[in-house]
């Protein structure tokens, strides 16, 4: 099975995923979301798409202040922000779109901004134009940063960043499989803690559910949990899978990590679109766990 994988890199992270398997990423920096935009691959059509987006603000109407468009503040390297009203209605916070380059590839960052931060928000904007890189390939990705699709954000402070990942397998798809990742100043009690009775009172109540696992699952040097759960319900097998390493408060290296398989009610009456046995469902779940693994040098 393992000659039909390949390794993705994501955040600050590596993680095997079937080759013919599809995934759905999300990244958020320092809690802004950031955007791929994969159809802009030229300064020409990325000037353009900042262009029609400020000629949009522009024309669209803000109830007190005329039109919602602000101010276009340029970055390094070709990066602009279009600060504009959040509301068309009130003046309580700014919009702030910054539109980044990484040699010929784009990404967009968007999210609100209270007035009193502006100058900072701007600040921080400026020093992220100077560290995103493009990268030829996610599956071998070198130096300190953090992954989005196929650019890097070389920077090591610390932040609230979190990414994640959801695995779309070719041929089953009444499987849920997914995998997060976030940096926290708090950590809570670990999995197997939290669940405690209440793991024992569900497979009390629900009949047909059984335990397949209940463990301390590290993964190299990360310290987790899992508990793995199966069940049968009108001839149909479900699971319930998860995996969690607590991690550190404030730290890039150590960050919560969660994967999580579910196959449950769906439009789906039998299991040939997911899995055929318990085995089978197992076999996957440890590839993609033992898999997990912080990116050398990521750090």
């Amino acid at each position: 099975m393992r000659e039909e994988w390949g390794t993705r890199a994501i955040g600050r992270h590596l993680v095997d995923v079937p080759v013919n398997a599809g995934t759905v990423e999300s990244y958020v920096y320092n809690k802004v979301k950031i955007d791929p935009l994969p159809a802009i691959q030229t300064r020409v059509s990325f000037d353009h798409m900042v262009a029609q987006r400020e000629q949009v603000l522009r024309a669209t109407k803000h109830e007190r202040r005329g039109s919602m468009f602000i101010e276009r503040v340029p970055h390094d390297n070709g990066a602009v922000t279009l600060i504009a009203w959040a509301d068309q209605d009130l003046e309580i916070l700014y919009r702030f779109d910054t539109y980044f380059l990484a040699g010929s590839r784009a990404l967009k960052y968007s999210g609100e901004v209270d007035p009193d931060r502006r100058e900072s928000a701007i600040a921080l904007r400026q020093r992220l134009s100077t560290e995103w890189r493009s990268i030829t390939s996610s599956t071998s990705v070198e130096g300190i940063g953090y992954v989005v699709n196929d650019t890097i954000l070389t920077a090591n402070r610390f932040n609230l960043e979190s990414w994640s990942m959801v695995i779309q397998l070719a041929g089953k798809p009444d499987v849920s499989l997914a995998i997060t990742s976030y940096t926290q100043h708090k950590v809570e009690p670990g999995l197997r803690k939290r669940a405690g009775g209440v793991l024992a009172a569900m497979l009390g109540a629900v009949a047909g559910v059984i335990p397949l696992r209940n463990r301390e699952r590290p993964v190299g040097p990360i310290q987790a949990d899992e508990i793995l759960v199966a069940g049968t319900q009108d001839g149909k097998r479900t699971y319930g899978f998860k995996w969690e390493a607590p991690g550190k408060a404030d730290s890039l290296a150590e960050p919560n990590l969660n994967v999580s398989l579910q196959v449950g009610e769906s439009a789906y009456l039998t299991n040939k679109e997911s899995f055929a046995s318990d085995e089978e469902a197992l076999e996957l779940w440890d590839a993609v766990v033992g898999s997990l693994r912080l990116r050398p040098g990521a750090v």
